[in-house]
């Protein structure tokens, strides 16, 4: 037990076989929702994760890295979400002393970093590896508001593929086909008054806390819009999707396409750690383990 390393995994190797083997066997995080997160292929250029290795060359723990394309206002980023994180019991205490050597590798890449660890994670990111932590708020509304009922005409809700993919732009096209088969919810907020004034939103229904349903929001592509007309358009999600709380992660009020002062809302707050966060980036959760 004196010698761990990392190496990483890409799809459509043997090592990605055994990769799958160990993580079916692993009794920490159900297999199923792994799966879920390595069934992506957003950047094939770049691993879908890091296993940890000892020195008899067996998989002890395995870090999974989502790497996607992304643009904002015409820049392009290269993005990786940090994710689904394990070490094998046996390892946890000598891993932290191999920290630099197994985790280094992965901060090579000149790419943002995302990621929502342990608390004891947090720290090793912070201290050897120069991330920052932020704040981010998870606000959840309680959608059912009757007295909107009259305004609910000025917009129309449209999910029809077809339909959807002739309003889009090329960036929010790209984001479309990215998460076209994926489960969660993707549609056009439509303006009826100038129809060329649409909102495209992707969401997934969630459970929370085991006792209600919440349709959260992944991403807007105009949150200022949504959040300015939300007593229009909320009774009319409520209705679409049937479901009674929305709900977004987001860092800053900006991002937030969810008005504030409502009826019945309330903010939670969580730990992150970004690295090479670009200036007057618009922080969502898309292309991470949020989407599903």
């Amino acid at each position: 037990m004196n010698d761990l390393k990392s190496e990483p995994v890409f799809f459509n190797t043997s090592l990605a076989v055994k990769v799958t083997e160990y993580l079916k066997k692993q009794t920490y995080i159900d297999y199923n929702t792994i799966e879920t997160f390595l069934k992506n292929n957003f950047n094939a250029k770049y691993p879908f994760g890091y296993v940890v290795i000892n020195q008899f060359d067996e998989i002890v723990g395995f870090l999974g890295t989502m790497f996607s394309n992304r643009e904002e206002s015409e820049t392009k980023y290269l993005y990786c979400n940090l994710h689904t994180w394990i070490i094998d019991k046996a390892y946890r205490f000598i891993f932290f002393s191999y920290s630099n050597t197994i985790l280094s590798p992965i901060f090579e890449y000149n790419c943002t970093f995302f990621a929502k660890p342990t608390k004891s994670l947090i720290r090793l990111f912070l201290k050897k590896f120069d991330m920052k932590k932020l704040e981010m708020k998870y606000r959840v509304i309680f959608l059912l508001n009757f007295s909107n009922f009259l305004k609910m005409k000025k917009y129309k809700i449209e999910d029809n593929p077809l339909i959807v993919e002739k309003y889009l732009n090329k960036n929010d096209l790209t984001i479309y086909l990215d998460h076209k088969n994926l489960t969660c919810h993707k549609f056009i907020i439509i303006d009826q008054c100038d129809p060329s004034n649409n909102i495209f939103v992707i969401a997934i229904k969630k459970r929370k806390k085991k006792y209600f349903n919440v349709l959260e929001i992944i991403y807007s592509s105009n949150s200022e819009k949504l959040k300015e007309n939300w007593s229009n358009i909320s009774l009319k999600i409520a209705i679409k999707y049937n479901i009674l709380f929305c709900g977004q992660n987001f860092l800053n009020e900006k991002e937030s396409s969810i008005a504030k002062k409502t009826l019945i809302s309330k903010d939670f707050k969580s730990e992150i750690v970004v690295k090479n966060l670009p200036l007057n980036f618009k922080f969502n959760t898309l292309y991470s383990e949020f989407v599903y």
